[in-house]
């Protein structure tokens, strides 16, 4: 593989740190990116974790861009002999508390923290076998994700803590730092129990400056690739249709409300039921369409989903085309079969269901993707659509929501739409 200038310069930015964060966003090539970096420093022993779909990525990553023919080995939920004696070792996310204390005995010249905000709570059992073990035994850690504020400031606290602890000499606990970088609200659980929640951030300038120099992060546009364009794919209901919907949810406007605010998880009944009431008609709305487009000259087409009853009526309606299926019971062989027949043009349609094709995966062979549902949580459409972006792009990628007109899902979809398209500011 021949790098691209920003990935020379994201290597000799991770090179040149002991402890740093590359937060180049999904499809810029941090893979590539770190892979030349640790050829750089010449390491010898390399840990990386990284998702349960990443890591024959990365396995493949290795022979694709390292000049060293070093032993790698990928370990599902246990650790062999061949594991622990490899030049490079690859986990997952999923299997590290169990294994931690056994790779904590290891040394390592580099780990490598894929996907690194996976370990953004404090509490949990990851971040402590991360930051409390395995950092520790490591001459360097580098960090990699495109998403590093998943929800608010606080998602940084724990890697700042640290990796870069120099930096919170003066926000030195989580609290304080909290209180400096975040809104919070109280939320009551009961009569008797509030809690402090946090719902967004504040300032974000001071925030990024004490980020200067240990992250580098490079949008889309920055590496010249051309961003998603959003549009509402409209799908026209019945009178009878819109009955249903109307008569099946209920609260309407707390709905839109909480959409806005991303305070979604006291409606999970009704979004629940809003899914399953609208899923079907808009699976049928969207095999249409895609119909049509293809009689019309489309030649591929990517269509996410939230259901597998959904992705199966799409993939039953869509057969003629020859279709392709990622979901969260994909093998990771299987994931890369379909992924590799859908660039090679084997199949036209790739149905994919939003978190689990929101990484790891590449569906550039199309410049047009479909929500046929959504979710509700902006950042996995976000991700899941930047997989028809990358370097070799050479269409302008077009990203559509379906929605039922005239009904609480066209505007439930206009704002997620409206949301998605909106970076956030400290990630600018």
């Amino acid at each position: 593989m021949i790098p691209l200038p920003h990935q020379i310069e994201g290597a000799k930015f991770l090179a040149d740190r002991k402890t740093a964060l590359l937060a180049d966003a999904p499809r810029v090539g941090k893979t590539g990116a770190a892979i030349i970096a640790a050829d750089y420093i010449l390491a010898q022993r390399i840990l990386v974790i990284t998702t349960a779909s990443g890591r024959p990525v990365w396995r493949r990553g290795f022979a694709d861009w390292s000049r060293f023919d070093l032993s790698c080995a990928v370990a599902q939920s246990t650790l062999t002999k061949e594991h622990l004696t490899a030049d490079r070792l690859v986990v997952g996310w999923p299997s590290l508390s169990s294994i931690s204390d056994r790779l904590a005995q290891e040394r390592f010249d580099l780990l490598i923290v894929d996907e690194s905000h996976y370990a953004k709570n404090p509490e949990a059992k990851r971040t402590q076998a991360l930051y409390g073990g395995l950092a520790e035994r490591a001459d360097k850690v580098w960090c990699l994700t495109g998403t590093p504020i998943p929800n608010a400031p606080n998602d940084l606290w724990a890697m700042m803590n640290a990796l870069c602890p120099d930096r919170l000499d003066d926000v030195a606990s989580y609290d304080d730092f909290v209180a400096r970088y975040c809104i919070t609200k109280p939320k009551r659980l009961s009569r008797w129990n509030t809690i402090t929640v946090v719902i967004g951030g504040k300032n974000l300038a001071e925030l990024r400056e004490r980020l200067d120099g240990f992250w580098l992060r490079r949008t889309q546009a920055d590496v010249g690739i051309t961003a998603p364009i959003y549009e509402i794919l409209p799908i026209t209901l019945t009178t009878a249709q819109k009955r249903k919907i109307e008569a099946e949810i209920e609260d309407a406007e707390d709905i839109l409300a909480a959409a806005e605010t991303g305070e979604t998880r006291g409606l999970d009944i009704q979004l629940g039921t809003l899914r399953r009431v609208t899923g079907s008609i808009k699976a049928q709305g969207v095999i249409n369409a895609v119909k049509d487009e293809f009689a019309c000259g489309l030649d591929k087409v990517v269509i996410m989903a939230w259901h597998k009853d959904t992705m199966t009526r799409l993939e039953e309606g869509l057969s003629a085309y020859g279709v392709v299926r990622v979901d969260g019971s994909t093998s990771p062989d299987n994931r890369q079969k379909a992924q590799d027949a859908f660039q090679t043009g084997e199949a036209k349609v790739f149905i994919g269901q939003i978190i689990a094709c929101g990484e790891a995966i590449d569906l550039s062979a199309a410049a047009e993707l479909i929500f046929a549902e959504s979710s509700f949580v902006p950042k996995d459409m976000s991700q899941a659509a930047l997989r028809i972006t990358n370097h070799g792009q050479t269409r302008q990628p077009r990203v559509r929501v379906a929605a039922l007109e005239g009904s609480i899902d066209e505007a439930l979809q206009t704002v997620l739409t409206r949301k998605i398209a909106t970076n956030k500011e400290i990630l600018k």
